[in-house]
């Protein structure tokens, strides 16, 4: 039994070396060669070429800044802090650095936090509808609170079919 798979292994390895190699191996072997002698420098040339020119279309291409005069504003006389500057308090604040020593640092504490900015014009509209017609802009706030309520919905009844088997 031993003999046999033997022989038929020797067999199917002879086919093997039997075989010719393909047709123009050997050529293709060594034009491959002769191409990775080659210098690659010259695409490396080309491309960067390509590169620089494009950066040069790109900056002419860009639109040109108008310059400016700079203009200087010059105040003889001191200009006044805003009223809730004026009442803030310092506050010391201590910050932590890497090597653990300690950094104080005063900063203002405003008297009203957060700060009131201006009515905007819809605020501004609002105020003078509820000011000309308290009882009206109450009627229409009320029936907006109504409509935004909540939505009730019956509970669903799904009565079970009768099926002419069931006879």
């Amino acid at each position: 039994m031993k003999d046999e798979l033997e022989r038929i292994l020797d067999e199917g390895i002879a086919g093997y070396a039997k075989s010719e190699p393909l047709a123009g191996l050997a050529e293709r072997i060594l034009a491959r060669i002769r191409t990775a002698e080659q210098p690659q420098w010259r695409w490396s040339f080309a491309i960067g070429l390509a590169v620089i020119a494009v950066g040069v279309v790109v900056i002419i291409g860009l639109p040109r800044r108008e310059e400016r005069p700079a203009v200087r504003a010059v105040a003889s006389v001191p200009m006044p802090k805003p009223a809730m500057l004026a009442e803030a308090k310092a506050v010391r604040v201590v910050t932590k650095r890497r090597h653990g020593i300690g950094h104080i640092t005063e900063l203002p504490k405003l008297a009203v936090f957060p700060t009131p900015s201006p009515l905007t014009s819809e605020e501004r509209l609002l105020v003078a509808l509820v000011k000309r017609d308290p009882q009206g802009a109450a009627e229409a706030f009320e029936s907006l609170r109504k409509r935004n309520g909540p939505i009730e919905i019956a509970p669903l009844a799904i009565p079970p079919l009768e099926s002419p088997t069931e006879q």
